[in-house]
Order: structure tokens, then sequence, then C-alpha cells
């Protein structure tokens, strides 16, 4: 087999487990095209379009592809740790991992969110759950600054796939950005639908909209600071950052939660 030898130990804080599994992840999903939008989020193009056997190998299906992938992970993880999270976001490691490898998925990721277990996933479809999962969150913040950040993320995310179920959407494997804009179609969320007759349309339209920001900020900050994809703690975020993003993560997550409740509600009876 030959492909590019990588001489540098793997970065530190990223468990060679998870590169390991996002290897098989790109193995089993990724085409060409895939590796092409790839190129233009992680940071080092050349790595990809420079490799001498990558490309070709998966075009013909070559038995030395799988070690090709490992060879080009490795060198964008010494370049650059962020490159596994943006991999790992774009193929959807940790559902892929579920579905496909559980034992695995257990031991690199099922210690990340210990506050929200599978069943009170399925258990934030109202407001009474729902404040009960964000005061076990805000008990984390000041012992575990990161794993609050990242809890808040995955509460959002458990939310937004909830509302959508309510309105029949089971297939909710987009990320947090995209989850988000679904979310605010159904519930009738959406800036751009708010009509000119409605009293203070522009500024409606205007807080509806940065709620977008809102959710992508958290969706960022949890990519850098987080708990996931197998990082370390201790990457330097303080409670009070921490703090913030609980607060206004579980304002938002309220807000759906309850809207979602009024829109889903059955009429009154006269």
């Amino acid at each position: 087999m030959s492909h590019h030898a990588i001489s540098n130990p793997l970065s530190p804080g990223i468990s060679p487990k998870a590169v390991l599994a996002l290897k098989r992840c790109i193995v089993s999903k990724f085409d060409s095209e895939n590796w092409d939008e790839v190129t233009y989020l992680i940071n080092d193009r050349d790595i990809i379009n420079s490799h001498p056997k990558l490309l070709r190998s998966l075009s013909f299906g070559d038995d030395d592809y799988s070690g090709c992938v490992l060879g080009v992970l490795r060198q964008l993880i010494d370049l650059d740790k962020k490159n596994f999270d943006i991999l790992a976001d774009y193929c959807n490691l940790k559902d892929w991992l579920q579905n496909n490898d559980p034992q695995l998925f257990e031991e690199l990721f099922g210690h990340i969110h210990p506050s929200l277990s599978a069943a009170e996933k399925v258990a934030l479809d109202n407001s009474f759950n729902l404040s009960k999962h964000i005061q076990r969150i805000r008990e984390s913040i000041e012992t575990d600054p990161e794993l609050a950040v990242g809890s808040t993320k995955e509460m959002l995310e458990s939310v937004m796939k909830t509302v959508l179920m309510s309105f029949g959407d089971g297939d909710c494997k987009e990320d947090l950005p995209k989850l988000l804009k679904k979310v605010q179609k159904n519930l009738k969320l959406d800036p751009s639908e708010i009509h000119e007759s409605v009293k203070g349309a522009e500024i409606v339209r205007r807080i509806l909209s940065n709620l977008g920001q809102v959710v992508t900020g958290i969706y960022e900050l949890r990519n850098i600071y987080g708990t996931g994809h197998g990082k370390i703690r201790n990457s330097g975020i303080s409670p009070r950052h921490a703090r913030l993003v609980v607060g206004v993560g579980a304002a938002l997550a309220s807000f759906l939660i309850e809207t979602n409740e009024i829109r889903t509600a059955p009429p009154e009876k006269n």
C-alpha cells in the first residue's frame, strides 16, 4: 500500500479512535464531489488537492483508498485540530457512528452530555421537562463550562428536532442553523413571512432574523470550546462566557417549546 507517510504523532487532544472512526465514515460516505466541497471548508486545501493517490484511488476503487484517507486526515489534523471538527460535522460522524458502531459511539461520545439521556431527548417536548434540563446544565457552569456549552447546543438540537417531529418531520439530520430555519418555517417565525400589515413588522423581522445569528454563534462556539468530537476540556472558556451561552440558549429553547405548544394545541371548545 502506498500513500503519504505521516511521521508526526497525532495532535494532542483528539482520540486516535475518533480519527479512525472519521476515516471509516469518510470511506463509506464520500465521493469526489464531497472532497471538492470539503476543500472549501478546511484550512489548507493543498493537502487534499496535491495528494498523488487520494482521488484517483477513490475513482478506481483501489484497495489503498482507506490508507490514503487516513494519511490525509493525519496531515490535516496535525496542521490544525479544527479540521477534525469541520470534517466530523460535514459527514455527521456522530450519527454515522450511532447507526454503524453503537459501541464505539458510546465510548467516544457517550460521556459528552451526561445530563441528556436518550429518554430525555424525547422528553424535551414541554416547558416543564425543558426547565428541569436547563437547571442541570446551569449546575455544570462553574465546574465544567465546556460541558455547559456543549450541552446547550445539544439541548437546542433536541428541542428543534422535537418541534419538527410534531409537524411530521422525523428525518432531521441537518446542522443546527439549518434546523432552526425549518423550525421557524413550521412555527410561522420565518422573518420573510411577516406581513407588512403586522404592527411593528420590521422590528419583528429583525428579532426573528437575530435568532439565526444566536444559533449560529452557539453552534460555532461549541465547535471551538465545547466538548465534542473527542476534544479535551480546559479549553480556556470561562464560566461567565458559558453562563451567557446557556442563558441565551435556554431562552431560545423555551421560546420554541412554548411557541410549539401554542401552535399545536387543539382549538378551545366553546
